[in-house]
C-alpha cells in the first residue's frame, strides 16, 4: 500500500510539473508571437514606403505632384533586412518552443491515459479538435491578420498623402487593392482546408487531384496520384478523414522531409480503402525509437493521423529510413452512407 501511494504521488507530482512546463512554454510562445507581430508591423510600414517610392520613380516625371521629392530607399532596405533577420531568428525560437510544447503535451497525455485508460478515446478526440483549432489560429494570425494590419497602416498613409500628394495616394490605393485580393484568397484557402466543398460535389479522387495540383504550383515538388476506382456512396466523414491524412502526410514530406517526389496510391477494395503516401525525403531513424522519431519528424502531425485512423477502426503503418524517405500506409474499413 505504501509503495502504491508513493507511486501515485510521484505520478501526480510529475503531471503537475509537466502542466507547469506547458504553461510556461505557452506563455513564452505568446510573447514570441507578439514580438513577431511587432516586427511584421514594422516590415509592412517600411515596405509600404519603399513600394510607394519605387512606383513613383517608375512614373513619368510629368506625373509627379509638385510636393514630390527624391527619396533615398537605401536606409529603408537596410532596416528592412535587419528586421527580416530578426524574424528568421524568432521563428526558429518559435518552432523550438512549439515543438517542446507538443512533446510535453504528449507526455501529459500518456500520464493521463495511464491513470484513466477508459478516458483515452475522449481525450484523443478532444486533442485532435484542439490541434485543428490551433492550426486555424496560426493560419489566421500568420497571414490574414498580418495583411489586414498592413491595410490599416496603408489607409493611414493615404489619409496623410491624399491632399499633399494625390499620385502617391493613388499608388497606395492600388497596392491596397492587391492586398485585399490576397486576403480574400487566403480566407478562401482556409475555408477550403476546413471543408473542401469538392468532396461532396466531385468526390475524393478529384479533390485530392486538385489539392496536389495546388501543391505543385506552390512548391518545387512532383506528386504522382494513382488509383483503381472510386466509390461515391462512402460515409462523408471517412472521405474527409482520409483526405485530411493525405494532406498531413504531404505537408510533412514537403515541410519536414524536404522531399522532391511524392507518390500517392489509393486502392478501393471490397471492405477497405487503402492509401499509401511515399516520399523521397530525408526520413528518420525509426528503429527502437519509432514514436519519438515520428513526433520529432512531424510535430505530432503523424500522431494525430494515427488517432484519426484509430477512431475509424483502421490501421496505419509508418516505414521510414534515414535519407531514404518515408512510406505511410493507411487502411480504413468502408462504411457506406446507407448502412
Amino acid at each position: 500500500m505504501y509503495n502504491s501511494n508513493k507511486a501515485e504521488n510521484i505520478s501526480e507530482d510529475l503531471k503537475q510539473f509537466i502542466i507547469k512546463l506547458i504553461k510556461d512554454n505557452e506563455d513564452r510562445l505568446e510573447q514570441i508571437m507578439q514580438k513577431k507581430k511587432d516586427y511584421m508591423n514594422e516590415i509592412y510600414e517600411k515596405e509600404a514606403v519603399i513600394q510607394t517610392i519605387s512606383q513613383i520613380e517608375k512614373q513619368s516625371s510629368n506625373l509627379f505632384s509638385p510636393n514630390s521629392k527624391d527619396y533615398m530607399t537605401e536606409d529603408y532596405y537596410t532596416e528592412l533586412n535587419n528586421i527580416k533577420q530578426k524574424i528568421i531568428e524568432i521563428e526558429k525560437e518559435e518552432k523550438k518552443v512549439n515543438d517542446h510544447v507538443c512533446h510535453l503535451m504528449g507526455i501529459k497525455r500518456a500520464i493521463i491515459n495511464q491513470e484513466n485508460p477508459h478516458l483515452n478515446i475522449g481525450i484523443n478526440i478532444l486533442e485532435i479538435q484542439e490541434q485543428d483549432r490551433q492550426r486555424i489560429a496560426r493560419d489566421l494570425h500568420d497571414s490574414t491578420v498580418q495583411n489586414l494590419t498592413s491595410l490599416i497602416h496603408k489607409c493611414e498613409l493615404c489619409l496623410r498623402l491624399i491632399d499633399m500628394d494625390p499620385v502617391r495616394a493613388k499608388l497606395e490605393l492600388n497596392t491596397m487593392s492587391n492586398t485585399i485580393k490576397s486576403v480574400i484568397n487566403e480566407i478562401r484557402e482556409i475555408i477550403y482546408n476546413l471543408k473542401p466543398m469538392s468532396l461532396d460535389d466531385l468526390g475524393l479522387i478529384t479533390t485530392i487531384d486538385r489539392y496536389i495540383s495546388q501543391l505543385m504550383m506552390n512548391h518545387d515538388i512532383k506528386i504522382n496520384l494513382t488509383y483503381n476506382k472510386e466509390e461515391h456512396d462512402i460515409l462523408p466523414v471517412i472521405k474527409l478523414s482520409l483526405f485530411r491524412m493525405i494532406q498531413e502526410a504531404c505537408n510533412n514530406a514537403i515541410k519536414h522531409a524536404n522531399a522532391k517526389t511524392i507518390d500517392i496510391d489509393i486502392e478501393y477494395e471490397e471492405k477497405y480503402i487503402k492509401a499509401s503516401i511515399a516520399d523521397d525525403g530525408k526520413g528518420f531513424e525509426a528503429d527502437g525509437k519509432k514514436e519519438h522519431a515520428t513526433s520529432d519528424y512531424s510535430g505530432y502531425g503523424l500522431s494525430i493521423m494515427k488517432e484519426r485512423v484509430y477512431l475509424l477502426s483502421g490501421t496505419m503503418n509508418i516505414k521510414s529510413t534515414l535519407n531514404k524517405g518515408t512510406i505511410v500506409t493507411i487502411s480504413i474499413p468502408i462504411t457506406k452512407s446507407g448502412e
